[in-house]
Parts: structure tokens; sequence; C-alpha cells
């Protein structure tokens, strides 16, 4: 959770943005056995998970989730204004590609090879 927040407010603090990345960084944490358990199943549960050995398409899945979270609570927080929920949208949809075009190539380059 601190690292989380950490993080959050560290580029809050470059982008101007009034701990809307520390709020969504947040959210996130708090919510990622959630996410982890939607993925990943009952082996979630088992304790000796390691995220990065496991299959890209399974590492994608989790990925888009983050992300699109992530980006709708960022955004709806630095755009705060009901009559702009269309925008609020558009620009999270068109973010959020990018960023998963651009996490998952990482992904794809970078990952461990081995048993997967």
């Amino acid at each position: 959770m601190f690292m989380a927040f950490a993080i959050g407010l560290i580029l809050d603090t470059f982008q101007n943005t009034g701990g809307a990345h520390a709020a969504a960084s947040l959210t996130l944490a708090f919510t990622r056995p959630v996410w982890l358990k939607l993925v990943y199943g009952e082996s979630y549960l088992m304790k000796n998970l390691k995220i990065i050995r496991t299959p890209i398409d399974r590492l994608i899945l989790l990925l888009v989730l983050s992300v699109i979270i992530h980006h709708i609570i960022f955004f709806s927080l630095v755009i705060f204004n009901t009559s702009q929920i269309l925008y609020t949208l558009k620009l999270t949809l068109s973010v959020s590609i990018a960023t998963i075009v651009i996490a998952s190539l990482f992904l794809i380059l970078f990952k461990p090879k081995g048993k997967s």
C-alpha cells in the first residue's frame, strides 16, 4: 500500500494532478486481491504464484484490467465533471489502449523464458 501511494504521489508531484495518481494507485492496491483471484482463480490463494512466470495471456489480462481501472479513476478525478462523462470515457479508452499496447510489447520482449 505504501509503495502504491508513494509512486502515485511522486507522479502527482511532477504532473501537478492533485493526488489523482495516488488515489488511482491506492485503489488498485486495495483491490489487487480481487483482480488476482479473477484472473488466476483458486491458484492465487496458494501463495506460491509468481506473476511474471505465468502464461502471457493471463499476464496481459491482468494488465488490461489494471490499466483500465487505473485510468477510469484517474481521469474521473482529474476531469471531475459529470457533464464530461463521454469525454472522460473517450480519453480513458484512447490512453488505455496506448498504454496496454506499449506495456504488452515490453512484457513480450522482456518476459523471462522458462516454464510458462
